[in-house]
């Protein structure tokens, strides 16, 4: 059921998009959803379009990985150190305070463009992944820990049976929300910054010859590149579930 309601929701922003393109009957404003379709299906007969999803994916996982692995490590000193979480929260507060395109600008005029849109990732998804594992942390029950203190095991036992299956909801909405918005927010970073390759480089070349198709059909191919993603990840945290 569901299911069945997504679909009908996608169908209605179709309809509704189609009336809106055909009562503008303007191309560049608002092209049909066919002529999107098919732009998108003709890219994928271009060597250009891998080579830019490529690139965007790489730079995005590069950001994706360092920020859940540093948000994990900090979540967990903080949890287990009291002084830790003290010093750490301030750094916490200024990072969130920081408006997304103050760290486009600085890091583009630190780093260039090829190497910001990984490091801006980094940057933004780092305060939300760390908020997501401390609250989780925080979540586990104090009866289980007092009972861990009396049965001591080893630490790698009780990372894989304590810790990872307690920590699977914090750990899935990190990743999820991380891959999803890191993906917008690296395209972005791509075409404030002008790199030379990625999706932000092809949305920039629609731009500038008011292709508005290409960038609607650009657009098109993130949602879709961030679902399967999305999908993907489901997947294997739902393995790793099972397995545990």
């Amino acid at each position: 059921m569901k299911k069945y309601r997504s679909f009908t929701t996608v169908f209605i922003l179709i309809l509704l998009w189609q009336i809106f393109a055909s009562r503008t009957d303007n191309d560049f404003l608002m092209p049909y959803p066919l002529d999107v379709l098919q732009y998108m299906l003709s890219l994928l007969s271009t060597q250009s379009f891998y080579v830019a999803v490529a690139t965007t994916l790489l730079r995005v996982f590069i950001g994706l990985i360092i920020a859940f692995t540093m948000a994990m490590l900090c979540a967990t000193l903080a949890y287990r150190h009291r002084v830790f979480h003290d010093l750490f929260y301030p750094i916490l507060l200024l990072t969130r305070s920081i408006p997304n395109i103050s760290y486009v600008i600085i890091i583009l005029l630190w780093f260039g463009a090829e190497k910001s849109s990984a490091i801006i990732t980094f940057l933004i998804l780092f305060p939300m992944m760390y908020a997501n594992l401390y609250e989780g942390l925080g979540n586990i029950n104090r009866d289980l820990l007092n009972v861990m203190k009396i049965y001591p095991e080893k630490k790698s036992y009780l990372i894989r049976k304590i810790y990872i299956p307690l920590l699977h909801s914090s750990i899935k909405a990190s990743l999820l929300t991380g891959i999803s918005f890191g993906f917008k927010v690296g395209v972005m970073a791509e075409i404030v910054a002008q790199a030379q390759n990625g999706i932000g480089r092809q949305m920039n070349y629609c731009k500038v010859s008011f292709d508005m198709t290409g960038v609607f059909a650009w657009t098109g191919w993130i949602i879709l590149l961030a679902l399967i993603m999305e999908i993907f990840i489901h997947l294997i945290l739902y393995r790793k579930k099972e397995v545990h």
